[in-house]
């Protein structure tokens, strides 16, 4: 699994810092998107640092960094809950202020209490989501998608050609979108919410509220109240019923949503798309030898993300990593052909070793890279994230069954839960499920003051007999070290 660290980083050495919420976007002198996050220390002390927006597909509230480092196998706050709204305009936006305390205490501080939730009352339960982590789980499945939001017609931008030829949907990426973020399912995910007009309304409304706001308040100069920054607020559409699993923090009947792990639900306005971008080739075999090349040093997988680099550059084969996911079943789910209009000539001869390579400069380090939008001319390398798995209403995640005797654990027991889902690493035999989607892992870490034991359940969507794990550290090992081992079988 990929380290992922930030720099610069004001914290102190081996300071677990908590990832606690979220302030206004805002854009900086040069007009670049940014986000203002809050972190708390140990000691309750919040702290509000500022990083490019292209982060916000990796950041979920409740992680925890150390030296800037991520730690995606960490145990979050909150545990989890499924509910089912009657549609998603049912909900009440309002500022977070409006929270009890002992829900969240932002400590008076207007940047984090003026921030916009919604509201959902399902039974005796009103459900407090923030409205970023409403979009975020939406739409923002990538950088790409992250900064196109913020634009004036962003995914029209992404987009070359999108029409109904009888029942069939040609849906055509254009050059913007880099070569790695040209799939099956970004496909799907982008001509649903450009097709459904219910759901494009609401992408729309997002940077069209942000505008209008910074108009209302200074009408002859807008970009100076972009650059103040203004807390981001959406309209809700009128949906059918949508189901929500989500992990969160309980306090009487209130409960705040810190992820949206998974949305049930959603019609996709196609039912067979025939997919295009510049990038897909057919293989054409022609005679040659196959150059192999070797480089002296290893890969390495682990990035660091540069908070102060220039922009990132261009490249249509960037890096794209693995972020938390976010599952979004469709009632009916969309047959995606890929077209595939030029030739690509593949050597088919013997392979011959060239061993001239010395696998970059970088090679065998952790990478420098860039969440900044990519212009021409960058000065670091971009990455990009996937966060998004698809799959139609008949198909179950997996984990099911453990979310819902997490919930059950958490209202029968005063026990503590922390819970976090992340992917199954590459090179396992189970990592990749019979539909072809990345196998994921649910991490539950139960205390009570005496003992903690971590809860391991990886996911089943195939019923395959996998056991639960349950583990405990012995008395002489701290949490710290498990938690770096989780993943180490």
């Amino acid at each position: 699994m990929a380290s992922i660290e930030f720099r610069p980083w004001p914290f102190l050495e081996n300071e677990d810092v908590e990832l606690f919420w979220f302030g206004s976007p805002y854009t900086d002198y040069k007009g670049d998107w940014r986000i203002r996050i809050a972190f708390r220390r140990a000691s309750g002390e919040l702290k509000i640092l500022t990083r490019a927006w292209g982060t916000i597909p990796l950041l979920r509230i409740g992680q925890i960094y150390t030296d800037g480092v991520l730690n995606q196998v960490r145990p979050m706050s909150g545990s989890s809950y499924t509910f089912t709204i009657p549609s998603l305009d049912t909900g009440v936006v309002v500022n977070a202020f409006q929270m009890p305390k002992r829900l969240i205490d932002f400590g008076k501080n207007p940047e984090l209490g003026t921030q916009k939730i919604v509201q959902y009352t399902t039974g005796n339960i009103t459900l407090c989501i923030p409205v970023i982590e409403l979009v975020r789980a939406m739409f923002i499945n990538s950088r790409l998608m992250a900064y196109s939001l913020m634009q004036p017609h962003g995914l029209e931008q992404l987009i070359e050609d999108c029409e109904f030829e009888k029942s069939i949907l040609h849906f055509h990426l254009g050059p913007r979108v880099p070569n790695t973020m040209a799939t099956e399912s970004n496909a799907r995910h982008m001509s649903w919410i450009y097709l459904d007009f219910k759901m494009k309304a609401m992408w729309d409304s997002i940077y069209q509220v942000l505008f209008s706001q910074a108009i209302a308040e200074s009408p002859t100069n807008p970009a100076k109240m972009l650059r103040k920054g203004t807390p981001l607020n959406v309209e809700l559409p009128s949906t059918g019923s949508v189901e929500l699993v989500v992990r969160g923090d309980k306090f009487i009947n209130m409960i705040l949503v810190k992820e949206i792990l998974g949305f049930a639900g959603f019609t996709h306005p196609a039912n067979e798309i025939e997919f295009w971008h510049h990038s897909k080739k057919r293989q054409e075999s022609v005679f040659g030898d196959r150059r192999l090349r070797m480089t002296s040093r290893s890969k390495n997988d682990d990035f660091i993300i540069n908070d102060e680099s220039k922009d990132a550059r261009e490249n249509t084969n960037q890096d794209v990593l693995d972020a938390p996911p976010t599952f979004m079943k469709f009632i009916n789910y969309p047959v995606v052909r890929t077209r595939r209009k030029s030739v690509r000539q593949t050597n088919a001869g013997n392979d011959v070793i060239d061993s001239s390579g010395r696998g970059g400069k970088n090679s065998g380090e952790s990478r420098e890279v860039s969440v900044q939008d990519s212009v021409v001319g960058g000065d670091l390398p971009p990455i990009d994230f996937k966060t998004l798995e698809m799959v139609p209403i008949t198909e179950a995640v997996g984990l099911e069954d453990f979310f819902e005797m997490i919930s059950m654990l958490k209202e029968m027991t005063s026990y503590s839960i922390r819970m976090s889902v992340v992917r199954v690493p590459h090179g396992k035999k189970f990592s990749i499920c019979p539909n072809g989607l990345r196998r994921t892992c649910a991490i539950a870490q139960v205390s009570n003051g005496v003992f903690t034991k971590y809860i391991l359940e990886i996911a089943r969507p195939d019923d395959w007999s996998i056991s639960t794990l349950i583990l405990q550290p012995v008395n002489d090992m701290f949490l710290k070290e498990v938690e770096k081992k989780l993943f180490c079988y």
